[in-house]
């Protein structure tokens, strides 16, 4: 239990003392922030323009991560005595805004004495390795073209040379093939001549042996009378081996029934008829052509 402290009421005192001090802290508060903005105002009103530099990008960079700020600590709870009143809190003055910076141009920035130099002396570097470049492909070119050259030069001596042994293979053959020709024909001429020879021979022999048989024929001739003298009897006579005859058949008639069959009656009895004796030689006296006329 409170006793009362000279005059007044001791527990109003001691209940108010509490809010008085938040009330001052406020007040404190509030002065200092209104110093600060005014101070700041000031400062960003007086402040000179300065130079601004900017930096030009070709793509606009990533965003930055959003940083996740810490949450304050919560403020302890200062007791209040249960029978004081809430304090009513004064509205804080709203922060002037800043005025948005003003965009500086970008300063163009000499290059270095240094990297000029450096970029110079690249430059004649790849100016002197593009010519010499260039060189190396013009010699390539000119040797490519020079072996093409050579190469075409070869292939048409080749030709040449394969043409003129063609030529001379032809030739040779054609030389070969006139001498062929020319044996073959002198060998034609020769068996001409030898079988004209033989033929020539063989007639003669034929003839020969075409009269004896006419001869030995005639002598068993009886003539009827009356023929004419110019009468011509013709005879197809077929023989066998040895002279002897196999058959007699009239092929034109004299024209005298009497001296046909008279003919045809000589032949007949004058077998065998005088062939050669040679084998390779009857076939031609097979068969036999006889001409038989009255007056011979």
């Amino acid at each position: 239990m409170l006793n009362r402290v000279g005059s007044g009421h001791p527990l109003q005192s001691v209940r108010d003392e509490p809010k008085a001090v938040l009330a001052g802290v406020l007040a404190l508060l509030v002065h200092l922030v209104a110093v600060v903005a005014l101070t700041y105002g000031f400062h960003i009103q007086t402040r000179r323009n300065e130079p601004v530099s900017a930096e030009l990008w070709s793509a606009l960079p990533p965003p930055p991560a959003a940083v996740a700020q810490p949450m304050p600590a919560p403020a302890p709870a200062q007791p209040e005595p249960a029978s004081a009143p809430k304090p009513v809190p004064r509205p804080e003055p709203k922060p002037v805004p800043k005025p948005p910076p003003e965009p500086k141009e970008a300063p163009v920035k000499a290059q270095p004495k240094v990297d000029i130099e450096l970029k110079a002396r690249e430059a004649a570097k790849a100016k002197q390795a593009e010519a010499e470049r260039r060189k190396l492909e013009e010699a390539k070119q000119r040797e490519a073209e020079k072996a093409k050259a050579q190469a075409q030069a070869d292939a048409k001596a080749k030709a040449q040379a394969q043409a003129q042994a063609d030529a001379r293979a032809q030739k040779d053959a054609l030389a070969k093939q006139a001498e062929a020709d020319r044996i073959r024909r002198e060998q034609d001429e020769l068996a001409r001549r030898a079988a004209e020879a033989a033929a020539s021979a063989q007639a003669k022999v034929l003839a020969s042996h075409i009269d004896k048989i006419r001869g030995k024929v005639r002598r068993f001739i009886v003539e009827p009378p009356g023929v004419p003298p110019n009468a011509t009897a013709e005879f197809d006579v077929v023989l066998i081996p040895g002279g002897d005859v196999l058959s007699v058949k009239l092929r034109r008639s004299s024209g005298n029934a009497l001296y046909d069959e008279a003919v045809e009656r000589a032949i007949m009895r004058a077998q065998p008829l005088p062939i050669p004796p040679e084998p390779q030689l009857f076939p031609q006296f097979r068969t036999l052509l006889l001409q038989f006329r009255p007056q011979e």
